[in-house]
């Protein structure tokens, strides 16, 4: 079954990865791509975060973030995983499937967070042809466990 899925990732580092997930899993085979195909041009960082709920996210049942060598360091990855960790406007949570690429380096806290406390499903990207449909299910049977979410980290201010 097809999920609707936004995918947080490091535009600059990881652009390929994701390309090659959309391309190969996308259009309705194992994914319903629901993520930004172009950055928002805006300096208003609250005019982004809203065009992106109500746009992507809202939309979206599951969020997979591709973990690799600079996620980490991304405020908006993490502004991502926080917006799909909050119910708002009739929508429920998101459930939350991080990818360890080949490359990957640091886990981005907010979902190390909930990778600690068993709501994140996690794989690795070697796995994808085999692992990908049953941990998109996995992360999304994990929206009935609101006790296990942790979102309380203040969101990031700027990229490091």
């Amino acid at each position: 079954m097809s999920r609707n899925v936004f995918v947080s990732y490091h535009h600059y580092s990881d652009q390929l990865k994701a390309n090659h997930l959309r391309d190969t899993y996308g259009s309705n085979k194992t994914l319903i791509d629901r993520s930004l195909s172009d950055a928002y041009d805006s300096a208003s960082n609250d005019y982004i975060l809203s065009q992106i709920r109500t746009h992507h996210l809202k939309t979206s049942t599951v969020t997979i973030v591709l973990i690799g060598s600079d996620t980490a360091k991304r405020k908006w990855v993490d502004w991502e995983i926080y917006a799909s960790l909050r119910p708002y406007a009739g929508r429920s949570r998101n459930g939350l499937l991080g990818i360890y690429l080949p490359t990957a380096g640091v886990t981005p806290a907010r979902l190390q967070d909930n990778i600690d406390s068993g709501y994140a499903v996690t794989m690795k990207w070697g796995n994808i042809s085999w692992q990908l449909e049953s941990k998109i299910e996995e992360a999304f049977e994990n929206k009935s466990y609101d006790f296990l979410v942790r979102n309380s980290r203040v969101r990031r201010t700027r990229n490091s």
